[in-house]
């Protein structure tokens, strides 16, 4: 699947219709934005980590 076809589709998923130039921008964003996603996913030990300090209200 190319990157606009991805990018239309998340769109309509959740109901958004931005004009074709913003279209046209997230489209070129993706690709970049995805490798980043990629490369923090492949560092050792992140995936499974904490996103952030967590509050446990038991006592």
């Amino acid at each position: 699947m190319d990157d606009r076809t991805i990018v239309e589709a998340l769109l309509q998923m959740h109901g958004l219709t931005p004009p074709s130039a913003e279209v046209d921008l997230l489209v070129a964003a993706y690709a970049p934005s995805r490798a980043r996603v990629e490369r923090l996913y492949a560092m050792p030990g992140v995936r499974y980590a904490e996103p952030a300090v967590t509050f446990d209200p038991r006592p």
